[in-house]
C-alpha cells in the first residue's frame, strides 16, 4: 500500500502544504539538470515546458530563494501559490488532480 505522507501530514495538522506553480524563462544555453533535480526533491510535476506544480510548506519567497541558485544570470523565475479553483487544458500534469 502506497501512503501519501503529504496527505497524512495535511490532515493531522502537523504540516500545512500549499500548492505552488513554479514558472521559469530559461534564457541561457546550457544544462538545467540541477534545477530539474532540485524540483524532483519537492516531487514537482511538470505542467508546461518550463513550469512545475509542487506542494510545499515553504513560502513562495522561500521556494524562489531555493530555486534561484539553480538558474543562470538573466533567467526568470516566478513562484505562485495556487488557489482552490484551477483548470488546465492539455497540460503535462492535470492541475485539478494535484
Amino acid at each position: 500500500m502506497l501512503l501519501d505522507f503529504r496527505l497524512l501530514f495535511a490532515f493531522n495538522g502537523a504540516v500545512s502544504l500549499k500548492l505552488y506553480l513554479v514558472s521559469c524563462d530559461l534564457l541561457q544555453e546550457g544544462d538545467y539538470a540541477s534545477l530539474r533535480a532540485r524540483l524532483r526533491t519537492f516531487e514537482a510535476r511538470a505542467v508546461l515546458a518550463n513550469q512545475w506544480a509542487l506542494h510545499s510548506s515553504h513560502t513562495a519567497v522561500q521556494l524562489k530563494d531555493i530555486l534561484k541558485d539553480f538558474l543562470h544570470e538573466g533567467d526568470r523565475l516566478v513562484v505562485t501559490e495556487v488557489g482552490a479553483e484551477r483548470a488546465s487544458r492539455r497540460a503535462l500534469s492535470n492541475l485539478t488532480g494535484l
